[in-house]
């Protein structure tokens, strides 16, 4: 993230989005137990943090800086702040979707073998 603009004491920065960014392991592991997956347990779900770690964020949102250096993200269209990245609840809502889809799925395919 590089520097944009000075705003009070709040630092507004830019976001560098890099289209080619892979994460490591150990990144994709902590982003998928962030949006709730069990990355031992819940393998099929991992495509999900693998696509929630490289999404860029909402053109709406900014990533800023505290005076104490801490990074929040704000919405200069709704005024909304939150210290997680702006894409974690919507990922944690498809992690949800998708855990429910696999269930009704495992239901279908039990019920259609008795």
């Amino acid at each position: 993230m590089t520097a944009a603009a000075l705003i009070g004491d709040q630092l507004i920065l830019e976001e560098d989005y890099d289209e080619s960014y892979s994460p490591s392991e150990q990144e994709l592991q902590e982003y998928a137990r962030e949006i709730g997956i069990d990355p031992i347990s819940e393998p099929e779900l991992l495509w999900l943090a693998r696509e929630g770690i490289a999404a860029p964020m909402p053109p709406e949102w900014k990533p800023c800086q505290d005076v104490t250096g801490d990074i929040y993200y704000f919405n200069f269209s709704s005024g909304q702040s939150t210290w997680d990245h702006p894409c974690d609840e919507h990922y944690r809502r498809l992690v949800e979707q998708e855990r429910e889809r696999g269930q009704l799925a495992a239901a279908a395919g039990g019920a259609r073998s008795r």
